[in-house]
């Protein structure tokens, strides 16, 4: 009997994993995931298919609209698209690689044998050349997050081990990256305006609606209007770009992480337990499972609102891998 196909561990695996352990069972084990998207995921991964269609030379647009059906959500991340391709015009990087999928080994990092068990799979959002010619890793993200300068948002930079295992990766790849360029897009806040309720309406003495009413919806082009006016007129409350370090040490340390927690996943795995912890239920969002995660019959029955998968890494989905 030939032994069974390695599992893939992701960054998003393992987070999920260090939030929740019974989280990651029902995403990764029984792969259960939400019927509906939520607008952070329907942005941000809109607005990461407009990036790479750029960046190899394919209609932005198109790549948008791939996953999205919502007019608002399409005029949203167009308009994010678009301030960002104007933030940075001329910053001078020079896209060597994008959307970089890989598949490694995991390595013991105390004897340097692979474990048969588990690959270590990503994709990496780009690797480009600096104006100083150093080749950096570029990661995107889009967030609601606060990151202005001095924010505890970069704090948390320094110990994000995906940045960590992406360096490892990279390098393992053939790209001697020296540094990470992380750029970080604001989600707009702003949502499409509606019409006043007829009961509540107000109106002047010459007829008019006060000037905080409307009798008609926003439309989609006038709300990618007032978005794109909003993100020119405060550019450095929408975009940031700044270069995070990762010594060698770091990496070092990012592995031996790396080996303890896929061996405590298998523990989970072996003895079929997989505790919840409560404190993850609410932050930083409200866990998608929150409203099934007592029922004991999941492993069989999928509740309503859910789909069960057998991809349960879809950032992988189509992604033309690379590795040793």
């Amino acid at each position: 009997m030939s032994a069974p196909a390695p599992q893939v561990l992701t960054h998003t695996r393992l987070a999920c994993f260090r939030a929740c352990p019974r989280r990651h069972y029902l995403r990764y084990e029984l792969g259960l995931r939400p019927e509906a998207t939520g607008l952070a995921l329907r942005v941000g991964s809109a607005f990461h298919r407009a990036l790479e269609a750029a960046a190899k030379g394919r209609d932005p647009e198109a790549a948008i609209a791939e996953g999205l059906d919502d007019p608002f959500d399409l005029a949203l991340v167009a308009a994010m698209f678009d301030g960002h391709q104007r933030r940075w015009a001329g910053a001078g990087l020079e896209v060597v690689a994008s959307e970089l999928a890989f598949d490694l080994p995991l390595v013991n990092p105390a004897s340097g044998a692979p474990t048969p068990i588990w690959r270590l799979g990503g994709v990496i959002d780009a690797i480009v050349r600096l104006p100083d010619g150093r080749l950096a890793l570029l990661e995107v993200k889009t967030t609601s997050r606060d990151f202005s300068p001095g924010a505890e948002y970069w704090l948390r930079l320094h110990l994000d081990s995906q940045l960590s295992i992406y360096v490892i990766a990279a390098r393992a790849l053939g790209y001697e990256v020296e540094t990470v360029l992380y750029d970080v897009t604001r989600r707009p806040a702003l949502r499409p305006f509606k019409a006043t309720p007829v009961k509540a309406r107000k109106y002047t003495k010459d007829g008019r609606l006060y000037a905080n009413q409307r009798a008609q919806d926003e439309t989609p082009e006038e709300f990618a209007a007032r978005v794109g006016a909003d993100i020119a007129a405060k550019p450095e409350h929408y975009f940031a770009r700044i270069e995070i370090a990762r010594l060698d040490e770091d990496l070092e340390e990012c592995r031996r992480d790396l080996w303890i927690q896929q061996q405590t996943i298998r523990a989970c795995q072996r003895g079929r337990a997989w505790y919840r912890n409560p404190g993850a239920c609410f932050e930083p969002f409200a866990c998608d499972y929150l409203a099934v995660c007592q029922h004991r019959d999941l492993d069989t029955q999928t509740p309503a609102g859910f789909v069960r998968s057998d991809s349960v890494h879809p950032e992988l989905d189509g992604a033309a891998m690379s590795g040793g």
